[in-house]
């Protein structure tokens, strides 16, 4: 066990490095930051996971405004004129008036 113990010194009054890497701060540090970084729980991946879902959330929530405010919109601009009324139903719902003719042309 001396044995160890001996080349361990020797280690440490060699270079600055061995001596921070055998330093029992040093290692538990690392010890720390490896259990906290990968091993929790709450760990790295996780962190990145969850931050792009939240970032494709936030992109979602934009589009379906834009989508809300282009719907909300049309519907104005509906309510508002009876022939774009006409208009949008003739065109979407393919509605007539009598002794017309409607052709569907793809």
């Amino acid at each position: 066990m001396s044995a160890l113990g001996d080349k361990i010194r020797e280690l440490k009054s060699r270079h600055f490095i061995y001596r921070l890497l055998l330093n029992k701060w040093t290692v538990a540090t690392v010890v720390f930051l490896v259990v906290i970084c990968f091993v929790d729980r709450n760990n790295i991946f996780n962190l990145a996971r969850t931050n792009a879902t939240l970032r494709s959330q936030k992109r979602q929530e934009i589009y379906l405004r834009d989508a809300i405010q282009s719907t909300s919109d049309k519907i104005d601009q509906l309510k508002s004129n009876a022939d774009t009324l006409e208009m949008f139903a003739r065109e979407n719902y393919y509605f007539q008036e009598k002794n017309e003719d409607v052709y569907i042309v793809k």
